[in-house]
């Protein structure tokens, strides 16, 4: 599924409710990649959780299930995309949700994510965005608001995340500006050789806003009630 409008072009997935391809004036923002470790990745959300925090005590898969689902798309407006999928209550996580991505390319790509609560328990929800940035020139150097984001990389770690950063690859600049979003993973994929050396793959990296990370899904504070909503937001803009 594609949509273009104000030189942004989006190309979606609607198994798994994915963003293929991202691009500004024919520059390559997100994209799909052959990693190293021999998988293909593309931008994905996470939910109703991020990583590993839902598997042990609520039963749901790496990165909750969200990207494994089929969404349904409805076109808004000639530069906005809505897609929509519901999830299924099961037994440690008894609750029915609607995920909503809405995509809106205007002077900016703003990317809103929502989770409704449609019926059930209360139950916990983080929301984590999985950005699969192009790198063309390696992401080495790289920056969020000067600091260098090179050995979060290499280490899959994380940071605080300001409502508003710069972020600087050796190719391109970006300003990103988030909405609900408080911390920040960074990764790229990696194999390892017979001597525990680490190879990267140097043609993308992942820059992914979370609600928040670590120890917050599961606290009271994550719980969401029927009928409640929990949404995030990404602007994104690219810096001529």
């Amino acid at each position: 599924m594609d949509l273009n409008s104000n030189k942004w072009s989006l190309t979606l997935d609607l198994s798994g409710g994915r963003i293929k391809k991202l691009s500004y004036d024919g520059v390559l923002i997100f994209g799909t990649y052959k990693r190293i470790d021999g998988k293909v990745g593309n931008t994905h959300i996470c939910a109703p959780s991020f990583d590993k925090e839902g598997e042990e005590r609520f039963n749901l898969p790496f990165h909750g299930y969200a990207r494994t689902l089929i969404w349904d798309s409805e076109q808004i407006a000639d530069n906005i995309i809505q897609i929509k999928t519901v999830t299924t209550s099961i037994k440690d996580y008894p609750a029915k949700l609607e995920l909503v991505q809405r995509f809106t390319l205007g002077e900016t790509f703003i990317h809103r994510v929502e989770v409704n609560h449609i019926d059930g328990l209360e139950v916990p929800v983080n929301i984590g965005v999985h950005y699969y940035w192009d790198t063309p020139k390696g992401w080495e150097g790289a920056t969020l608001n000067s600091a260098q984001l090179s050995p979060y990389i290499k280490t899959n770690g994380y940071l605080d995340l300001n409502h508003e950063s710069n972020i600087v690859f050796p190719h391109a600049k970006y300003v990103m500006k988030v909405d609900g979003l408080h911390s920040l993973m960074l990764w790229t994929s990696f194999k390892t050789d017979e001597i525990e050396n680490k190879k990267y793959s140097n043609d993308f990296c992942c820059i992914e806003p979370i609600i928040k990370w670590p120890e917050y899904f599961g606290k009271p504070e994550s719980f969401i009630k029927p009928h409640e909503t929990v949404s995030v937001s990404v602007e994104l803009q690219k810096v001529v």
